[in-house]
């Protein structure tokens, strides 16, 4: 008869230092840490998880290794949480997609499958304060279009609004989707600031198709939002498309 205990895995205990690591990890997560705060002082964690300062230092030294942290020594120093770990992932991943010759036709086609479904659930989600939000960030939007002929908040507005769908898988997907599209729109040189009469009209479509979005999620209603993100993502590319047409060098950078 074989030996039962063969089957049975080693139980290894944990080290301490590893489980700070992961309830500080989880604070970050939960939005309870934000990017820019400070941790308390060494003597308080020490004191809050009864463990040597040695112990904590090690942990805080693979939260900084990790990228979760930053430790600034001195009087006025202390730990430093950073912007959440996955934007460090998502620059590698975007520079390998686009290294890949990843066309814009490709990348439209990834949008309208995840954005309507960021669009129904932000609207089942959106409170007072994510409005404002979204009108803020619109009024910001118009503004610079105003002054410089273009402006980085249509982007942002997409970025928020996945984050106000209050899916993190989805607003991490979101922030890959939307740094490839920025590329390819600078590919097609209509992505920057203070341009041409057309890509100045380009931008103006931007912010009146970012309306119609939001007017459709102030509304809470679901699928009306979803429904207006598929048409704003679908006249996008038809105006992409015809962009390209009349640009032979940039079509070849853009794969349309």
């Amino acid at each position: 008869m074989d030996d039962p205990l063969a089957e049975f895995k080693i139980v290894k205990q944990r080290k301490a230092s590893d489980l700070i690591v992961e309830e500080i990890w989880k604070m970050i997560l939960m939005g309870k840490l934000k990017p820019g705060d400070k941790l308390p002082p060494e003597h308080k964690l020490v004191e809050r998880f009864q463990v040597s300062k040695v112990t904590l230092r090690e942990a805080l030294q693979t939260l900084e290794n990790y990228g979760h942290i930053t430790r600034k020594r001195g009087t006025s120093g202390g730990s430093i949480v950073l912007d959440i770990a996955p934007t460090q992932g998502i620059s590698l991943i975007a520079t390998y997609m686009s290294l890949s010759k990843l066309g814009v036709d490709e990348l439209m086609d990834a949008r309208l499958l995840i954005e309507p479904m960021i669009a129904r659930l932000a609207a089942q989600n959106l409170d007072a304060e994510g409005e404002e939000r979204i009108r803020t960030l619109l009024a910001g939007h118009e503004q610079d279009l105003a002054i410089h002929g273009g402006s980085k908040r249509g982007w942002e507005f997409y970025l928020l609004i996945a984050e106000l769908s209050g899916n993190l898988v989805l607003k991490v997907i979101e922030e890959l989707l939307i740094r490839l599209f920025m590329d390819a729109e600078f590919a097609l040189s209509i992505g920057d600031i203070g341009m041409s009469p057309e890509e100045i009209a380009y931008n103006t479509e931007v912010l009146k198709v970012n309306r119609s979005i939001a007017a459709a999620l102030f509304g809470r209603n679901p699928e009306l939002a979803a429904a207006a993100m598929t048409e704003a993502l679908r006249g996008l590319a038809n105006r992409i498309k015809a962009y390209a047409s009349t640009h032979p060098t940039i079509q070849q950078t853009a794969k349309l």
